[in-house]
């Protein structure tokens, strides 16, 4: 193999793809836009002395992948540290929650605001959680449905979704279907209790009242199976862990280098071209951007048929999720009562159900939530190496904050203040003295978002975590197994499954189908139908017998 194999962008899934395929031995070169790497998973010093994270700060699923033991990144100085209680919710007239990963201690906790809601949350805990390790344990396998499902049957029992709805014989996929919201008003008796789960629910995009929500109600019992953790010295330490392998094994990773054209020619990958005019020359090429930028930006109209951009083009992504302020702080948030472990995990600001309905109503309708919904997050609680002696880092990310605005609103260079300034008198009445407390600000909108992470529309997500873009259906059936249909490209990151968050799955699982298909065909990429068993297989059938065509 004369040339490297590229890959575009130095997000953690890209790295996580590059650092497999060096250790296997392939002369490696990741080519990121900007000056630094990470993508998402990134920490800047900000103000002199305070390493703050830029976009993503608590790590979950990465340890459902193996990677960080099959990297040895332990050795490049990846450390994590437990954020126990992962959730603390205050409400308006003082009451509060903690949500530990013991669920005894959780249970007890609940148990305070209603003993039947604390046996009715134990139980709900053990029904879902065997499902949920088998599903998200189903992460780093192909997600066609002849891997998945058997791997997902094998270790959860066939006879379990029979009775996973507490109370009731409805089906599995009745209970993953039905939104959030209405699963919460069967299951819940107390308003403390719904308010906190649905506020985590909501964490990956979808609303109380959206068909599909119920999957993410019952996946926040992986928190009680692996916790919460962050890696000291910030988030960006698992990047330049990944980075140090990447390296180590003669691998190269080039900043300020924006790929502006993926080369193709006869149906095959030859090279990208940058910005600068400058190209590189590979017969293989890994993008770790999303997906539209992949096959509409960077890939010309003439290299994929134009059915398949029509529906790249006609993927879903929601109009925004949220926005962010990073603070230095003299202190950290004061919650009146509250224990000091509280802010070692999400402290979770959203007094109801119904308050969080409200805000995505608001968003729905192009408008900044009048009341937004907050996650705090306060890292120097726990981590005394990311701030001045005495000083603090405090986080809000708040949701749902639309990217496109309502006419008349304004344009979010303008109200981008004015909505930080928002956030602050939310969670000012929590936590009295916060504003004053706050000594710098470094503040992110749905548009920051897009321009600084590409991040489009400032989705997390990519594309939105619908059940009818997840799984063998992400980004759609005919990508879904991280080849594109031109000899030589291949797709990572959040836009293919599993999805968003920091987990690193994509990026193995790509590693893993391009090292089959190395020692499968050589370095020669072979284009096969996707097989798939659902919705979706006479477009993948189409597309690949246009791409054989091309070949030919």
């Amino acid at each position: 193999m004369k040339e490297p194999i590229i890959l575009i962008g130095a997000g953690h899934n890209s790295l996580v793809t590059a650092a497999y395929l060096a250790r296997a031995g392939y002369p490696i070169r990741v080519l990121e836009r900007g000056p630094a790497i990470g993508g998402a998973v990134h920490t800047q010093e900000l103000w002199p002395g305070y390493q703050v994270d830029t976009c993503s700060s608590f790590h979950v699923l990465i340890h459902l992948t193996g990677i960080v033991e099959e990297l040895g990144l332990a050795r490049y100085g990846l450390r994590y540290q437990d954020a126990d209680p992962f959730a603390f919710a205050p409400f308006p007239d003082g009451t509060m929650l903690r949500f530990y990963k013991d669920v005894d201690r959780t249970c007890a906790e609940i148990a305070r605001v209603s003993p039947r809601d604390a046996e009715t949350y134990r139980a709900f805990v053990g029904l879902w959680s065997r499902f949920n390790e088998a599903v998200f344990g189903a992460f780093t396998a192909p997600p066609a449905p002849q891997y998945m499902f058997p791997a997902i049957l094998k270790r959860v029992g066939r006879d379990l979704p029979k009775q996973l709805r507490l109370g009731r014989s409805d089906t599995l996929v009745q209970t993953i279907l039905t939104p959030y919201g209405a699963l919460l008003d069967e299951l819940f008796e107390s308003e403390y209790v719904r308010a906190p789960l649905a506020w985590l629910a909501a964490q990956s995009g979808p609303g109380p009242d959206d068909i599909g929500g119920g999957a993410f109600l019952t996946a926040h019992t992986i928190y009680h199976t692996i916790g919460l953790t962050k890696p000291i010295g910030g988030s960006g330490m698992l990047s330049e862990a990944l980075a140090a392998v990447i390296r180590d094994h003669g691998g190269e990773i080039v900043t300020d280098a924006p790929v502006r054209r993926i080369l193709v020619r006869a149906g095959r990958v030859r090279g990208v071209e940058l910005a600068t005019g400058e190209r590189m020359e590979a017969a293989i090429v890994v993008s770790g951007a999303h997906v539209q930028t992949t096959l509409l930006d960077l890939v010309a109209p003439d290299d994929l048929p134009a059915a398949l951009r029509r529906r790249v083009a006609a993927l879903r992504i929601a109009n925004g999720m949220g926005m962010t302020i990073r603070c230095a702080t003299e202190t950290l948030p004061r919650y009146p009562g509250a224990p000091d472990d509280v802010h070692n995990g999400m402290q979770l600001i959203c007094p109801s159900v119904e308050y969080l309905r409200r805000t995505r109503n608001d968003a729905a309708s192009g408008l900044p939530p009048t009341h937004p919904a907050l996650v705090v997050m306060t890292p120097t609680a726990t981590d005394a190496t990311i701030a001045p002696p005495g000083k603090h880092i405090t986080v809000i990310w708040a949701q749902y904050h639309p990217f496109d605005l309502a006419p008349g609103v304004g344009t979010w260079a303008a109200i981008r203040a004015r909505e930080a300034r928002k956030l602050m008198a939310t969670l000012e009445p929590y936590a009295p003295g916060i504003t004053d407390a706050v000594t710098e600000t470094y503040l992110k909108s749905p548009v920051d978002l897009q321009e600084e992470n590409g991040l489009i529309r400032g989705h997390l997500m990519h594309i939105d975590m619908a059940l009818d873009q997840l799984f063998m259906f992400r980004p759609l059936p005919e990508l879904a197994n991280y080849r594109a249909p031109i000899n030589g490209l291949y797709l990572t990151g959040a836009s293919m499954h599993p999805g968003g968050g920091v987990s690193g799955a994509p990026g193995k699982n790509t590693a893993t189908i391009m090292l089959h298909d190395f020692a499968t065909h050589g370095l020669r990429r072979w284009v096969r139908p996707a097989g798939l068993a659902v919705g979706g297989m006479a477009a993948a059938v189409v597309v690949n017998r246009r791409a054989s065509r091309r070949r030919a």
